[in-house]
């Protein structure tokens, strides 16, 4: 890069924006990063989020400029890199959708089975819609896509005309770097042939000098699961079995009915997260209001900390306690990670390998060569371009994955139509609902009685 540049934050009021903004400093300079413009809806929110990472730019003493824009095409404008990072419907949607499932005796949770579906039907319009605003002011930008559900957003973009826009997700990149820890290696050090779709995908090959671990990696299984996280969701039979490495999100696709049985009559995760924002959120206004920064930093610290610590805890029945602080989570790499090595490689920083939501280009046979999938990508100044693959998934994974981009499929046209039809059709071909074409609809008619739901024509 010759020039200094702007970044775009599009859902700047969400609550994981100090921790990107932090990442983001840290990185600015090698990315000439001179300035971060953000929006959201929310502009209380917004301009609470801003002083506060203002305050953070300059404890690090970085001179990078925040500003808070009151329209989406004025913070759009000239950028670089627009990051999409917002929940349509807020935290309370979120809660309704994995409430209203799971009083059905369906899987609640927030991007698989039914909650994926309800919030795909939020994110479609309006992602399309920002991303046609972007495009007319900042027409070169790349667009880094946060928001959830991932996968499908990117497959809706994509099959819109796509150029320059991605998927991202942390899923992946945390087991990669937990496996490298496990070898007593850096992240930087191997490398994962990972195939699949947005929580739902697999390792199939760990490299590092022209090596696959993976069969090293299995050997110690029993070592394996009790180090790395992720891995401790399944069992050691399993694992073994399978060959491959699943990332965690697989475990909810495997056992939704243990998942349900475990949470049905308890809290749900969204609803224990809309309750951290509607105690921490009114908190921050009073502290920023009274100048009271270190405070509200010191706040938000503890506050992530204790929300990523019993991140998938009672979902999965984890006693794997993660043991996070505040230091050691601002100085590990999240969603902001991954954003930062695509756009290391996109300006020519670095060539990057990184795991990557994006067309597929006939990665995975049974899917056709435009289908987005989640995949081991080269990045560098030329592009994203997924690797080539060295050998193929087992058939249940596959199969996995075909059944559920078809439900990705049949969803994207349901937001389209709007046909409350189609909108039942697509929500039985999740794999979590085993074709359930009466339940689907029940789901579907109670959920529209809360707010945050789906309108149909």
């Amino acid at each position: 890069m010759s020039q200094d540049i702007k970044l775009t934050i599009i859902g700047g009021g969400a609550f994981r924006t100090p921790r990107l903004l932090y990442g983001l400093i840290r990185h600015a300079d090698s990315l000439r990063i001179d300035r971060i413009d953000l929006f959201d809806l929310d502009s209380e929110r917004l301009h609470s989020m801003v002083r506060l990472c203002q305050h953070i730019a300059d404890k690090l003493g970085s001179p990078i400029k925040l500003v808070a824009q009151r329209s989406l095409t004025l913070a759009a404008e000239d950028a670089a890199f627009v990051l999409l990072t917002y929940r349509v419907g807020g935290e309370a949607a979120r809660a309704y959708d994995e409430r209203v499932a799971l009083d059905h005796g369906v899987l609640g949770q927030e991007t698989v089975g039914p909650g994926g579906f309800f919030m795909a039907l939020r994110s479609l319009p309006v992602t399309l819609d920002y991303v046609e605003a972007i495009r007319c002011v900042a027409p070169e930008a790349w667009i880094i896509n946060f928001t959830n559900p991932a996968g499908i957003v990117t497959e809706a973009v994509s099959r819109v005309g796509g150029e320059r826009f991605v998927g991202v997700c942390d899923t992946p990149y945390h087991l990669q770097l937990e496996i490298a820890e496990f070898l007593q290696m850096s992240a930087d050090e191997i490398r994962v042939e990972s195939v699949g779709l947005n929580h739902l995908g697999w390792f199939q090959r760990v490299w590092h000098r022209g090596e696959d671990l993976i069969p090293a990696l299995l050997a110690r299984v029993d070592e394996l699961v009790e180090s790395v996280r992720p891995l401790s969701f399944f069992t050691q039979e399993y694992l073994r079995t399978l060959g491959v490495l699943p990332t965690e999100y697989v475990y909810f696709y495997l056992h939704h009915q243990d998942v349900v049985a475990r949470i049905q009559n308890t809290e749900s995760r969204g609803e224990r997260i809309r309750g951290v924002a509607e105690t921490f959120f009114p908190k921050l206004r009073k502290l920023v209001a009274s100048k009271q920064l270190e405070a509200a930093w010191t706040e938000y610290g503890q506050t992530i900390t204790n929300r990523s610590n019993s991140y998938l805890s009672s979902e999965t029945a984890s006693q794997f306690a993660r043991g996070l602080n505040p230091d050691s989570l601002f100085q590990s790499e999240g969603y902001e990670g991954v954003a930062i090595r695509v756009m290391e490689g996109v300006t020519g920083v670095a060539e990057r390998s990184v795991i990557l939501n994006t067309p597929s280009y006939g990665t995975v046979p049974s899917l056709a060569p435009r289908d987005v999938i989640e995949t081991t990508c080269f990045v560098d100044r030329h592009g994203i371009v997924p690797l080539a693959t060295t050998c193929t998934l087992p058939e249940r994974c596959l199969d996995l994955i075909t059944r559920t981009k078809r439900f990705e499929i049949l969803t994207i046209a349901a937001a389209e139509s709007q046909r409350f039809d189609d909108a039942v059709v697509a929500l039985a071909a999740n794999p979590v609902m085993e074709g359930d074409g009466v339940l689907s609809e029940q789901l579907i008619q109670a959920r529209m009685t809360q707010a945050g739901s789906p309108r149909f024509r």
